[in-house]
């Protein structure tokens, strides 16, 4: 069994012997950092250290790039492993929201006066932050309660006037819809959507008489809400609305 190792031995040493000269003396030390590391393991250490501090991260994503004042707050979302809460804060407000299923989101408080905000979230040892926008937008009415007869002509009955401001600014185009119980859901097809009007300089708008307390007179008596949504393009894809108008019909 010795004589094993011993022809090994003999092998690995000739085929040494067979190699050039000019091949075995390329054979180079490997360069050093000036502390003495070698790039390789200096960009590996380096690597490690980065995915360290990945780790140390949260995730987070928001459900849009911003949101209007006195509406909905933006929803916040972070991803995370394992099990706990995670703890959310903006503008001195914090909130603990449960993990599940390795999310948990946080939706920004109505209240949020416009401006831009810094959502930060902390999961165990684990940190985050976030930015998003809260815009300056505003669907005003000249009234929000209403009443009247059935008995009264339609062009006698008061118009619905308004003003939009969208993100800042009074816009001279886009489109007033108004829904039954605020149910935009289908637009212009849904069963709930009333009447529309285009805005104007300003950000003006106007529905007559006609328009809009007409056609909530032929659903009878009865009282009634609506709500005025504002879309600046025909897409409808992003909407403002206005507090709840409450219609009161007798006969």
């Amino acid at each position: 069994m010795r004589s094993i190792p011993r022809l090994a031995t003999t092998a690995v040493s000739a085929l040494a012997l067979a190699l050039p000269v000019a091949a075995v003396g390329t054979a180079q030390a490997a360069p050093v950092t000036a502390s003495g590391v070698s790039p390789s393991v200096a960009s590996v250490a380096s690597a490690d250290v980065l995915a360290r501090k990945a780790k140390g991260k949260i995730k987070l994503k928001k459900a849009k790039p911003g949101t209007h004042y006195g509406l909905a707050g933006n929803k916040i979302t972070a991803q995370v492993r394992g099990k706990g809460k995670v703890t959310f804060s903006v503008a001195g407000t914090k909130v603990k929201k449960k993990v599940k299923k390795g999310k948990a989101s946080f939706r920004l408080p109505i209240e949020l006066t416009p401006g831009t905000y810094k959502v930060k979230a902390k999961f165990k040892k684990q940190k985050g932050q976030i930015k998003t926008i809260v815009w300056d937008s505003a669907l005003a009415v000249n009234a929000a309660t209403f009443t009247i007869s059935q008995s009264t002509p339609s062009y006698d009955y008061p118009e619905l006037l308004g003003s939009v401001k969208f993100k800042g600014v009074a816009p001279s185009e886009g489109y007033v819809d108004i829904y039954k119980d605020g149910k935009n859901k289908g637009g212009s097809g849904s069963e709930n959507y009333c009447c529309m009007s285009s805005v104007t300089e300003g950000g003006a708008f106007r529905f007559g008489g006609s328009t809009f307390l007409g056609r909530v007179a032929e659903m009878g008596p009865g009282t009634y809400q609506f709500k005025a949504f504002y879309t600046p393009t025909s897409s409808f894809d992003e909407y403002i609305y206005s507090q709840w108008i409450t219609v009161t019909v007798v006969p």
